[in-house]
């Protein structure tokens, strides 16, 4: 029985540090994702298909997110949308 409890509490705690900025492109468009992380210590760059999402781009408090035309910052539990060419909470 303490096994199955030390069990259930490892997994819900893994759980919750997997947090991280999911992104949501709403539009027919394929962008260029620049991603930068606070602080500026990391600087990624993906191609966000059209009607996708991609998961887990965040992992640090908070990043800046980039398309041409947009940009906006959220923190790593947050989804952000892309909706007609611009970044919407």
């Amino acid at each position: 029985m303490r096994r199955a409890i030390l069990i259930g509490i490892l997994i819900s705690s893994f759980g919750a540090v997997a947090l991280a900025t999911d992104v949501i492109n709403q539009d027919n468009k394929i962008y260029k994702l620049k991603v930068q992380s606070e602080g500026k210590l990391s600087i990624s760059i993906y191609d966000l298909k059209a009607n996708s999402t991609m998961y887990g781009l965040c992992s640090a408090s908070f990043c800046s997110f980039e398309i041409p035309g947009s940009k906006i910052e959220a923190k790593k539990d947050e989804r952000i949308t892309i909706r007609n060419g611009k970044f919407v909470k």
